[in-house]
């Protein structure tokens, strides 16, 4: 009897631990939103592009996936998918996306944006009179992906962003790319708790990339 008490306790750990684990998940990333500048260079995002491969059955959690097999070939789900549920003992089960209408390539985008203009760029539009001598960067999204960790005591939510910034007019800005982690522990991954990694990775890959863009900024507008 023991015993039974013991196999059912784990068992309703593993059921709050993992939520439910076995649906589809939509959040929302907040927009990281700043203030434009008045003056300094201008620099103009002319593209920012998903780079992410998709695999089913993926050897590690960390590897973009998503409970439907036959979505993974279907940009409109793919571009919105940030994470991937486990169960209690790692079994790959539901996934996350983004709500209808907002895509990975929006929240890197809104990063950048933010980004830029904390390090004293001023971020202007292709329709801007300004875009023609404006500094042009791009954008490629190798990795955007937050994953479960299972645990006894407690488990955790972990994400990474991985961006390559690419500019022929700031190339200090490009080699090694730019990344963004976190990791949000607790008693059961919740959609508040994918949400909180996600925004927290988001916030550290912005923070890391003001920093890279801050050291290359010049001068003056070229």
């Amino acid at each position: 009897m023991t015993r039974l008490v013991l196999v059912v306790s784990l068992f309703a750990c593993l059921l709050i631990a993992t939520g439910c684990a076995t649906t589809r998940g939509v959040i929302d990333i907040p927009a990281k939103a700043g203030a434009n500048p008045s003056s300094g260079p201008a620099v103009r995002i002319d593209r920012v592009t998903d780079r992410r491969v998709f695999e089913v059955d993926p050897r590690q959690a960390n590897i973009p996936s998503l409970m439907n097999d036959a979505e993974i070939k279907d940009p409109k789900i793919t571009s919105r998918a940030i994470a991937r549920k486990r169960g209690g003992f790692g079994k790959a089960l539901g996934d996350v996306l983004l709500p209808e209408g907002r895509t990975v390539m929006q929240v890197v985008e809104e990063a950048l944006r933010w980004s830029l203009q904390d390090a004293g760029y001023r971020v202007v539009s292709k329709d801007d009179p300004a875009a023609s001598t404006a500094i042009p960067l791009e954008a490629d999204i190798e990795q955007f992906w937050a994953w479960f960790r299972p645990g006894f005591a407690e488990v955790a939510v972990e994400f990474e962003a991985i961006v390559r910034l690419t500019s022929a007019r700031l190339p200090g800005v490009q080699g090694s790319p730019v990344k963004g982690t976190s990791r949000v522990t607790g008693m059961a991954a919740t959609s508040g708790t994918w949400q909180e990694a996600v925004t927290r990775g988001v916030d550290d890959f912005a923070r890391n990339a003001r920093e890279r863009l801050s050291a290359v900024k010049p001068t003056a507008a070229r």
